[in-house]
């Protein structure tokens, strides 16, 4: 009888609270989850450039005209993100389109069941919390409270806008700032990069921004305890061309011959920035693409030089530097497109302060005729046109500038 009793109070009471309990454990489990936006790799936050992206009709309204309440508010945050925040141009148009994709920037907008409210739709006290809290109806008081989310709960924001194109500052509101998967549709995605594409040009929003000037409380600590690491990202510096110079520049050297067609093997590029020296900003080298550093070495052909292991899979080579020191990055450093990291020189086989670029597609190997070696002029999609008299060549020509847009393909 006494088991009869144990085996019954097993299967009848116990079985079902632990049953009940389980469960209570597994939703609590992804509501902190989603609270927190899941997990969240930081290391990646540098973006190459995609605004090239053709995107159909933008939202219309009135904030084109100067005149209109609308663009007078849009210009007013758009001041005090620059100011305050530091944001760049793109930052701060993917700021202005989702707002008038929200709300067409109307600070007194409110859903018809009333949770959500203002330019940005914050919750106001139903579902999604109460994030409004006691913000005024007005621009001020709104692009305030945006600011001071960005500067705390919500830094992932801007933690993933900086460096960022215009498309991705579009994601990283969106995802970090408003809450939305990046492939949920009612981000408009299409429409609402039209809009910031126009919004840039109507506010002339083409500035670099400098989002390591963040303070304020908890400015380091983003939604869902990611950290805000200024060390993820290089400055706001460089160039955005995609090429290892920056200004005015010569390409001294051709592939696969120093002439392209004829005379001694070369199997890379030379460039030469004009009036450079070993030393100063002139001199300066750039990555051409996001990656890491391979190697940081001295051979009696290439002089001081390094590699980078492109996250393409393709690895780029930058010769003849001055010296190890002046190669600015180390074995292992994550590097990112238009980021300064050496300086043009005349180490090893050189004739000339320049830098000797190479690319391999398949491994880390840049002697003549290596497996995987091809032109430069090839990967790299801003090479002007006179420097490419066909695929797989380049030849000695400029002087160019990485600044004028007519010369490059």
């Amino acid at each position: 009888m006494k088991k009869a009793i144990t085996v019954w109070f097993w299967v009848k009471i116990l079985v079902p609270i632990l049953l009940v309990l389980i469960g209570l454990l597994f939703f609590f489990l992804v509501v902190i989850n989603l609270l927190a936006g899941g997990s969240s790799d930081d290391s990646q936050v540098c973006y190459p450039s995609n605004n090239d992206t053709s995107a159909g009709a933008g939202i219309g309204g009135d904030w084109k005209d100067s005149k209109s309440k609308t663009h007078k508010a849009m210009q007013a945050a758009a001041d005090k993100f620059k100011n305050e925040l530091h944001m760049s141009g793109d930052n701060i148009a993917a700021a202005l389109a989702i707002g008038l994709r929200e709300s067409q920037f109307n600070p007194k907008a409110e859903n018809p069941s009333g949770q959500v409210k203002g330019i940005w739709q914050w919750g106001a006290g139903g579902v999604n919390g109460n994030r409004y809290k006691d913000t005024q109806d007005n621009v001020d008081s709104q692009v305030n409270l945006a600011i001071k989310e960005l500067k705390s709960s919500h830094a992932a924001t801007l933690t993933h806008m900086r460096n960022a194109d215009l498309t991705h500052s579009l994601e990283a509101w969106d995802v970090h700032f408003e809450g939305v998967a990046a492939s949920d549709p009612q981000r408009k995605s299409t429409q609402t990069l039209a809009t910031a594409q126009r919004v840039k040009q109507v506010f002339k929003l083409d500035f670099s921004g400098s989002l390591t000037d963040l303070t304020g409380d908890d400015a380091t600590t983003a939604q869902g305890g990611a950290t805000l690491n200024p060390n993820n990202c290089p400055p706001a510096t460089g160039t955005s061309s995609g090429l290892p110079v920056k200004g005015q520049y010569n390409i001294t050297g051709g592939y696969p011959n120093y002439q392209g067609a004829g005379g001694s093997p070369h199997y890379g590029m030379d460039f030469q920035t004009v009036g450079a020296k070993e030393n100063g900003d002139a001199s300066n080298v750039y990555a051409v693409a996001d990656g890491k550093v391979y190697t940081k070495a001295f051979d009696a052909t290439g002089g001081n030089n390094v590699i980078i292991k492109n996250n393409d899979g393709s690895y780029t080579y930058y010769g003849h530097a001055p010296s190890q020191e002046s190669i600015v990055v180390n074995k292992g450093d994550t590097v990112h497109k238009g980021q300064h990291i050496s300086h043009q020189g005349q180490t090893g086989l050189a004739t000339g302060v320049h830098v000797h670029f190479g690319v391999n597609k398949k491994k880390p190997a840049f002697a003549p005729q290596s497996d995987g070696l091809v032109s430069g002029g090839d990967y790299l999609s801003k090479v002007p046109r006179k420097a490419v008299p066909e695929k797989g060549q380049t030849i000695p020509a400029g002087p160019f500038s990485t600044d004028q847009d007519k010369d490059k393909k």
